[in-house]
């Protein structure tokens, strides 16, 4: 005999009880207090499940912020902004007043690390990833692979090339000492 089970509590639902309910969206047998608590039916997808609640993004800076400079005067109004890469949606603030910047620190890369990656591990493009220059260093590694290792000197010379002639990030700040 199959024993019916609530989908979130795992708990077995008696065939007498009276608090069982069976969901109208998918015909699942849930505990009327476990329905209650999730404010809907808990299997993923029926068209009784509750809303998916809004995401809320914080940044670093405001992580770090103090009570006090937290406390905002003015209405905000969330809006959803571009798409992240990871495709992940994201959210932008707005004030009265426009959007709200938070400045956040440029974060230097070691002139020293670039330089030690190009040199050991440049044929696969290593020190061009560091620096965020993805398309180079994809291509670098392309020309390594693809070439079952023929194309390393080439890919080599070439990074220690970019290695001596290259002094800022792909964002356009210098390298630090």
């Amino acid at each position: 005999m199959t024993e019916r089970v609530c989908p979130y509590c795992r708990a077995p639902i008696a065939a007498n009880a009276e608090d069982g309910l069976i969901c109208e969206g998918c015909e699942t047998p849930h505990h009327r207090d476990c329905y209650e608590e999730n404010r809907g039916c808990t299997v993923f997808g029926c068209r009784c499940a509750p809303a998916d609640e809004p995401k809320v993004i914080v940044s670093t800076p405001e992580l770090t912020r103090s009570p006090e400079e937290l406390t905002v005067s003015r209405p905000v109004r969330m809006t959803p902004s571009a798409f992240s890469p990871l495709g992940l949606s994201t959210l932008s603030v707005e004030g009265a007043a426009g959007p709200i910047q938070s400045e956040v620190a440029p974060q230097h890369k070691s002139k020293t690390n670039f330089v030690l990656l190009g040199a050991l591990l440049g044929a696969f493009g290593a020190h061009n990833f560091y620096a965020g220059y993805v398309k180079k260093a994809i291509a670098q590694l392309c020309l390594t692979v693809f070439t079952l290792g023929y194309g390393i000197p080439m890919s080599w010379l070439w990074a220690i090339i970019e290695v001596c002639t290259v002094e800022q990030d792909s964002k356009g700040i210098q390298f630090k000492s």
